[in-house]
C-alpha cells in the first residue's frame, strides 16, 4: 500500500511549480529577474521533496533548515549577510539532527 504525500509537502509543490511558470513568463518577457524567480521556485520543489521523503518532524526541521541555510550561503556569496545567516542555519539545523540522534540514543531521558 502506498502512502499519499503530505499537504506540506503539496503545498510546496504547487508553491514551486507557480514560482517557476512565472519565471519562465519573466525569461520571455526578457527580463532578468527570472533568475530570481526560478531559483526561489526551486527552492520551494526541494523543500516538497524533503517534506515528502523525511518523516519525522524534527528531523523534518532540520533538513529544511539545512537547505534555506545552503541557499542563503549561496545567495551570500554576493551579499555578504546572507552568507552569515546560511551559516547559522546550517549550525542550527546540525543542532537539531545531534539532539535527535541523542533522543534516540537514550528514550530514557
Amino acid at each position: 500500500m502506498t502512502r499519499g504525500a503530505p499537504l506540506s509537502a503539496t503545498v510546496f509543490a504547487v508553491l514551486g511549480a507557480l514560482i517557476l511558470v512565472a519565471a519562465g513568463i519573466l525569461a520571455l518577457l526578457g527580463s532578468f529577474a527570472y533568475l530570481a524567480a526560478a531559483s526561489v521556485g526551486m527552492f520551494f520543489v526541494a523543500a516538497a521533496l524533503i517534506a515528502w521523503i523525511v518523516q519525522p518532524t524534527i528531523a523534518r526541521a532540520s533538513a529544511v533548515l539545512a537547505l534555506a541555510g545552503i541557499a542563503l550561503l549561496v545567495f551570500g556569496l554576493v551579499a555578504t549577510p546572507f552568507f552569515y545567516a546560511g551559516w547559522g542555519l546550517i549550525a542550527g539545523a546540525v543542532v537539531l539532527a545531534l539532539g535527535r540522534r541523542r533522543a534516540e540514543a537514550d528514550p530514557g531521558s
